[in-house]
Parts: structure tokens; sequence; C-alpha cells
């Protein structure tokens, strides 16, 4: 099928069956190819409603978590935002963005620092430690912006009966506030190792 599809029903039933796919152990990059052949760009909309039906279908709200980076690989640089409405200043949506950009820049810089230790190999680490502590507490603030998201945007989803993404993303959450908690407790150690700062990663 090399032609675009071009109309929401038949996109969201082949969105839904390369997410399927991918649940059945199709490469991410097969998946990513089948999906520019045929969908190109998907309007964001139909990704949620396409994970609420699956999840409504009986595919495990797990399954999807266990999932949910595959999915975002391969829909990556694919959702089309035309139809999204402008979001004024002050908005707690907009707010939830901007919060989002600045975990981001975190995070980039922490993987900076991270993916240069090699360099540090038989020096002081001390001040490594340090800078990752920073960056890891800096990071832990994320939970006040996952508590706002999950306390304030999930519950109204959930009133417009979209209650499977909310889930999903609420996993997604919890697993990473175990995964920076974990780093904290590496950087926390005095006599922490180079091999194991880089698993704290």
């Amino acid at each position: 099928m090399s032609e675009l599809i071009n109309n929401s029903e038949k996109r969201k039933a082949q969105l839904k069956e390369l997410i399927l796919k991918l649940h059945q152990g199709e490469s991410q990059e097969e998946v990513r190819q089948e999906l520019l052949r045929t969908l190109k760009n998907i309007p964001y909309g139909e990704v949620v409603e396409v994970e609420q039906e699956l999840i409504s279908e009986g595919l495990p709200e797990e399954e999807v978590l266990k999932l949910c980076d595959a999915h975002s690989a391969v829909l990556q640089g694919n959702i089309d935002l035309s139809g999204s409405k402008d979001i004024p200043e002050g908005h707690p949506i907009e707010v939830m963005k901007r919060e989002n950009e600045e975990t981001l820049k975190v995070t980039a810089q922490a993987k900076e620092l991270l993916q240069s230790l090699d360099e540090f190999q038989g020096h002081d680490l001390t001040e490594i430690i340090l800078k990752l502590r920073g960056f890891f507490n800096q990071l832990f603030d994320v939970d006040k912006h996952y508590q706002r998201k999950e306390y304030l945007l999930f519950p109204y989803l959930e009133n417009k009966g979209i209650t499977g993404p909310p889930k999903v993303m609420w996993g997604k959450h919890d697993e990473i506030r175990e995964l920076i908690k974990g780093s904290i407790e590496i950087l926390q150690q005095t006599d922490v190792t180079l091999d194991e700062l880089k698993a704290s990663a």
C-alpha cells in the first residue's frame, strides 16, 4: 500500500495495526517505515483515540506502558499538530509545556556529563558527583510537575472519556520517579566508582 491514507477511520485502523505489530515483536524501524509509507503524519487526537481503543479492546495497560517508548520512537516526527489550538500564556497546559522544555534541558545537560565520564578515569570524582547530584535533584522536581498533571489534567481527560492514555502516562511517571530516585541513591554514596556513576544513568 504505497498511497497515503487520508481518511480518519482508515488512518486509525492502520495506526492500530502498526502499534499491534510492535506488540507482536516487529522491529521499530520496520513499523516506522510502514508508517511513513502509509500514513506519513497522523493527527495527535487520533493517536490518543487509537491508544484508548486498544486499551478498551483488551490490550493491557501494562503492555502499552512497556512499549510506550517504542510507540514514541515510531511516531516521532510523524504527528500532525496543525489542528491543535494556540494555548494562551499562563494556561495550565502552557505552563506544563514550559516545564517539559526545562526538564528536557536539564536532562540534556546530565546526559552530556554522563557521556563524558570516561574522560575522568583515574581522577577525583567529587566535582562530577556534585554536578550530577545537582542535575538529578533538579530532575527530581519533575515529581511536582507530574503531580500537577496527574491531579489536574488526568481527571479532566478521564471525565472526557480518555482513560487509557492518562493511566499509561501515570505509569511512565512512576517509572521515571524510580529511576531518578535510584540515581540519587547512587550519587549519595561517598565511595561511588566511575562504573557506578555510569550505571546511575
